[in-house]
């Protein structure tokens, strides 16, 4: 996938985001996470999971006012956990989850970030690299040659 594609399916995905946060609410991980979605543009209501309380209570505070939400977690190991700990959650208490978002930004993503409070910053270099038209993403082949040329040009100084 090149940088124009991979631009033109992030807008769409952060457009969704946008959309549906308007609607219900977006539960993330932490205060960074809170802070690059609203320097994307998502205005909506979005929920800190970690500021004290209990994914449980987080779950039950979200069913009093809605009755779906938008799981964003980190697409780590521990937010793959956290994200299935909130489905069960959300799910005891009547709210329909969507994790589609998660799934599609992983998809996305996951050669070059990891969590969520990154996505501002790659959104714009991808952006960046559209721009400039640069169609190939480099591959790691490409990285170690350069290593590797390095490295001979230095051992081969006198």
């Amino acid at each position: 996938m090149d940088y124009v594609e991979l631009h033109e399916d992030l807008q769409r995905v952060l457009e969704d985001l946008i959309e549906k946060s308007r609607a219900m609410p977006v539960i993330v991980e932490g205060e960074w996470d809170l802070r690059a979605l609203r320097s994307l543009g998502v205005d909506g209501d979005v929920r800190v999971l970690n500021r004290g309380n209990s994914i449980l209570a987080l779950a039950e505070s979200i069913a009093r006012e809605h009755r779906e939400a938008v799981i964003l977690t980190d697409w780590d190991v521990r937010g793959g956990r956290l994200a299935r700990s909130l489905r069960d959650a959300l799910e005891a208490c009547g709210v329909r989850h969507d994790d589609e978002l998660r799934a599609r930004l992983t998809i996305l993503c996951r050669k070059d970030i990891k969590d969520v409070e990154s996505l501002h910053t790659f959104a714009e270099r991808v952006a960046e690299m559209a721009a400039s038209r640069n169609q190939q993403r480099p591959s790691k082949r490409y990285y170690s040659d350069r290593v590797a040329r390095r490295d001979i040009r230095r051992r081969s100084r006198p």
